[in-house]
């Protein structure tokens, strides 16, 4: 507690000096495809922003403070080539494609991320475009392949075991692992938004937030501690140990890990939300397995993919997302999964705008 307090003392110091750094992810994509320039100015700034929360233990990745220094580098590279390339514009995209794609360890997810639009049907850029995505992506992965062999260090999160079966009775258990992830994605979605009004009256009081926020992320550490990081790495630890944690633990770890997360973000904790949304699904998928008849795996795939897909709202990114850990017979799985997740705020946002 006192530890993670301190790391909040630091990040709202840092955050009253500086600003609110680093933007999120979407924000970040959203300004970039909107014709906004991200400032390189002060990249020194957003990576020390970026790695305190991750440093002090907050449920975050690292997403959102990579993509901010990589699309910031990207800028100042096309100001100064602007005389000799071509569409330079589309530099800064191309970097973030790439980034994304090396940081999660699969190509296909950062260009799909790019391409598929929260609102509207997946279209294809471009044929210039497409390659150059894909070459940027690929050179990046390629990279990041030769320097973890360099160094002796194994990418990835780990990977979940073939499944058993995939029988007439194990589908029928697809819909009722598929609700429970989307009320998993409803919790974080109320939780988000009711912590939001909790701390709004307190929007000045950045000090206090950054600290109350680091406190309670201790806290919950101390009963629940894979609460606490971003659970790309331990994540490979679940697999190995979920059957020795019982069933209570792992769904209060699922869950409680949504909402810390949210506590870290409403407090002034700034970061990603892939790696936790996705290590929380992976718990819940493990919490209800032994009560049912079905493959563990099965269970995970499914209620991981419709919790990233509610979260992400884009679930052909999240099939290739999730595809470098489940096995080659759960990609049926974790597709029905992702578009259910997918597809449910979308229904939910229209009938609101419907008045229903």
């Amino acid at each position: 507690v006192v530890v993670c307090a301190f790391g909040g003392l630091l990040i709202g110091l840092w955050c009253k000096k500086y600003g609110p750094y680093p933007y999120e992810m979407s924000e970040i994509l959203q300004e970039v495809k909107a014709g906004k320039k991200i400032a390189y100015n002060n990249l020194h700034i957003v990576a020390i922003a970026a790695l305190l929360p991750l440093i002090f233990g907050g449920s975050l990745g690292p997403e959102a403070g990579l993509t901010g220094v990589i699309a910031g580098l990207c800028f100042w590279f096309s100001d100064r080539f602007k005389a000799v390339i071509k569409e330079v514009e589309l530099i800064p995209e191309i970097g973030i494609a790439a980034t994304v794609g090396a940081i999660f360890g699969s190509p296909l997810f950062g260009f799909m991320n790019e391409i598929e639009d929260e609102n509207e049907k997946p279209v294809l850029p471009k044929n210039t475009r497409t390659f150059l995505y894909l070459l940027a992506i690929l050179c990046g992965t390629g990279v990041l392949v030769l320097l973890n062999s360099l160094i002796g260090k194994e990418m990835g999160w780990g990977k979940f075991p073939e499944i058993s079966e995939l029988t007439l009775q194990t589908w029928l258990f697809a819909i009722p692992l598929t609700v429970v992830g989307l009320a998993a994605g409803l919790f974080d979605n109320l939780m988000e938004k009711g912590i939001q009004k909790l701390v709004k009256p307190f929007d000045q009081q950045i000090m206090a937030k950054t600290i109350v926020g680091g406190v309670l992320l201790g806290v919950f550490g101390i009963v629940l501690p894979y609460t606490m990081f971003a659970g790309e790495h331990q994540m490979k630890e679940i697999m190995e140990i979920w059957q020795t944690m019982g069933s209570l633990v792992l769904l209060l770890t699922g869950f409680f890990k949504l909402l810390v997360g949210v506590i870290c973000k409403e407090c002034g904790w700034r970061g990603g939300k892939i790696f936790p949304t996705i290590f929380s699904g992976v718990c819940i998928g493990y919490a209800l397995a032994p009560f049912l008849p079905v493959d563990p795996v099965f269970s995970v795939a499914i209620v991981t993919a419709s919790l990233t897909g509610y979260v992400l709202k884009k679930p052909l990114a999240v099939v290739l997302l999730l595809m470098i850990c489940f096995p080659v017979n759960g990609l049926i799985p974790v597709t029905f999964g992702a578009v259910a997740g997918g597809a449910f705020p979308k229904l939910f946002s229209h009938q609101e705008k419907a008045g229903i």
